[in-house]
């Protein structure tokens, strides 16, 4: 109905922790997310308690699998699906709240490696049964590699090796790693030092630039960029106003291709599906 190129698959943020035993609430009206009242990880003496899962009996990481599997089945000589893939780190904040992991990398990184080894080791899983279904891409959500997340120093030696290990299992599979990062400010440079992706997806400018053409001329001729459109103009934008942002943004980021224009973020849950359309229209009057 609204065309474009590629589509991402998933449910939503909780899937691998869910699995792992996170107790999850389900609104009917809104996203899923974790019951912080009953955190699986209560203190950091709880990190190293995390045992690994097999996915054949993780029942919503199997449904993102079947959900890859049918859509290749029924689409994929016609579009790009792309998985997304929660960073160990992430994962853990679902299953302790992301402040308290934040506080934790700094006082007991120790602790938190050692639940990242667990986690990561069920995450290549993960990704390697969905590079069986015939995905050619996978995206690994790198969310707290930002400013907005933990210092780039902490996240370099905290994260940044698992990072790695995760992008390793997805090259040796022969696919594509298309990190995506919606926090202000992403470390760019670390994310590719660490995890060498083909592509970034981005809602907000990297720390070490200050225009969308200053990113173009510091990364476009080594990754390829994905984002930048406002989510907030998605959802409250009118047609006319989310063209025009689009235009802005192919301006900026398109000269010379590398560049798939995109929602910096998941397009907004209630916004209208018209403006989705538009943003197609957009790449092809534009683009």
């Amino acid at each position: 109905m609204i065309g474009g190129d590629v589509l991402l698959l998933g449910l939503d943020l909780t899937v691998e922790a869910s699995d792992f035993g996170q107790a999850t609430i389900y609104p009917e009206n809104s996203t899923a997310h974790p019951d912080y009242s009953n955190p699986l990880i209560r203190d950091h003496t709880d990190y190293r308690k995390l045992k690994k899962i097999d996915i054949k009996n993780a029942p919503r990481m199997q449904r993102v699998i079947e959900m890859a599997r049918r859509a290749i089945r029924e689409k994929g000589l016609t579009a790009v699906f792309v998985p997304v893939v929660s960073s160990p780190l992430s994962v853990l904040g679902m299953m302790r709240s992301a402040e308290e992991v934040f506080k934790d990398c700094v006082l007991y990184p120790a602790d938190v490696m050692a639940a990242l080894e667990t986690v990561t080791a069920v995450l290549i899983d993960y990704i390697n049964a969905l590079c069986d279904t015939g995905l050619i891409i996978i995206a690994p959500d790198m969310l707290f590699a930002a400013k907005s997340g933990i210092g780039k120093e902490i996240w370099e030696k905290i994260e940044g090796p698992f990072g790695r290990e995760i992008a390793d299992a997805i090259h040796r599979r022969k696919c594509l790693v298309a990190i995506h990062n919606c926090g202000d400010g992403p470390y760019f440079d670390s994310m590719m030092r660490f995890m060498k992706p083909e592509a970034i997806s981005f809602a907000r400018l990297p720390d070490d630039c200050k225009t969308r053409k200053e990113l173009k001329k510091r990364y476009g001729d080594r990754v390829i960029l994905i984002g930048n459109v406002e989510t907030s103009i998605l959802y409250r934008g009118t047609p006319h106003e989310v063209m025009e942002e689009c235009k802005k943004v192919i301006d900026d980021l398109a000269d010379g291709g590398g560049f798939i224009l995109a929602p910096g973020c998941e397009y907004p849950p209630n916004a209208n599906l018209l403006n989705a359309i538009i943003m197609v229209q957009a790449a092809q009057i534009y683009g």
